[in-house]
């Protein structure tokens, strides 16, 4: 039995995936990697009443957190199972299937030494108290952003845009609670890729109803499947970045990230996102108010089409390719030339 039916249960073969395909296509590579560098953590880091890389039992655990029961009924079954009375060693336990199950960092790990094992921008949440319910509740809460009726996501904001246009840097993350998360001073964004993992856990209760198929509709957006499958030599260039992107990850990346499917128009209306629309509606603005700084960006920028079209003469002016202008810095007096004050009909044309 493979790591991911062991630990997230098994789907129906009747189930369609959110794009249409057969279940039979999901690749869990990447979630199967993830389960190992969990079990590897906990197996140095904590002191586990359960052997981490014992997945019979953490998937009996698995099926006791998903009946659902409350954290003190799911720590008794462990320290009851396992022989182990340490509520700690029994905690970590709880934690470790925790992650595997929802794909989120739960619970603290820290040495003797005193360093505490952590890869996302914020504190992790400990489950210490009530059923699994609770705490997914308090890390998704439902949006209660009222201010975006009628906004829509733009055809032309993507990770390929928001990287190559707008200079913000795609950070691919196995924390579902980072997803979308702008760190480093808005200048780079995590997306949680986990697509496999996504689509099991679509009629899952663990999750809070609704998130699993929310998150993938975020990622056709993100990686529309026309964009990256489509044979069409337009799309070359964004084929060959998701394949640099990925194979640079520290990670193995789901190979299916750009499998969910292109979102029609009704779809892109942030009112259609309960759990995410907060995180979209910031990354909207950071896009829509971005300004390229280099000549790749504003070679790749064609939400003004006026503004472009300068560019285009400027390129032409100073002979230079479109690779090459692709490749090198805008020279000052040419960004000047190219700015939003010098950006009108009567300049270049």
């Amino acid at each position: 039995m493979s790591l991911a039916s062991t630990l997230l249960g098994a789907l129906p073969s009747s189930i369609q995936l959110l794009n249409g395909d057969n279940v039979s296509k999901l690749d869990f590579r990447a979630y199967d990697a993830y389960v190992k560098r969990q079990q590897k953590l906990f197996s140095d880091l904590s002191s586990s009443a359960v052997n981490p890389f014992d997945t019979l039992s953490l998937g009996n655990v698995a099926d006791h957190i998903r009946r659902p029961k409350h954290r003190d009924q799911v720590i008794s079954y462990i320290c009851t199972s396992s022989g182990n009375r340490d509520v700690n060693a029994c905690q970590d336990v709880l934690n470790l299937v925790a992650r595997l199950i929802l794909m989120i960092e739960v619970g603290s790990l820290e040495k003797d030494s005193g360093f505490l094992h952590q890869t996302g921008p914020r504190p992790m949440p400990l489950w210490d108290e009530d059923s699994l319910g609770s705490l997914t509740g308090k890390l998704f809460p439902i949006s209660s952003l009222q201010t975006c009726s009628g906004m829509a996501i733009a055809p032309d904001l993507s990770a390929w845009s928001l990287e190559n246009v707008a200079g913000i840097k795609i950070e691919f993350t196995d924390n579902l609670a980072d997803h979308l998360r702008l760190t480093n001073n808005n200048s780079q964004v995590y997306i949680f890729h986990h697509v496999a993992f996504l689509e099991t856990q679509r009629n899952s209760p663990v999750l809070p109803k609704g998130l699993a198929e929310e998150t993938l509709r975020t990622l056709a957006v993100l990686f529309p499947q026309s964009d990256h499958w489509a044979v069409l030599r337009s799309n070359r260039k964004k084929q060959v970045w998701l394949d640099r992107l990925c194979t640079h990850s520290s990670r193995m990346i789901d190979p299916q990230l750009a499998w969910c499917g292109t979102p029609g128009g009704e779809i892109r209306y942030l009112s259609n996102f309960c759990f995410w629309r907060d995180r979209l509606l910031i990354l909207k603005e950071e896009f829509d108010h971005s300004t390229p700084d280099s000549f790749s960006q504003w070679w790749y920028d064609r939400r003004n089409g006026v503004q472009w079209h300068n560019f285009w003469l400027l390129d032409r002016y100073l002979d230079i390719s479109p690779h090459e202008a692709c490749q090198t810095p805008g020279p000052p007096q040419a960004m000047e030339l190219l700015s939003p004050a010098n950006n009108q009909t009567d300049g270049f044309v």
